[in-house]
């Protein structure tokens, strides 16, 4: 199940990379939560 959702949040996550100059680091620690969750 993890998995399936792994996609639809590095898909965000690069998204966002556009306009990181106001939230550097918010993918940063989505990122780390989605790794602690696996």
């Amino acid at each position: 199940m993890h998995d399936h959702g792994a996609p639809p949040v590095i898909r965000i996550v690069k998204k966002k990379g556009h306009h990181d100059g106001h939230h550097g680091g918010a993918w940063k620690v989505a990122y780390a939560d989605f790794v602690t969750a696996m």
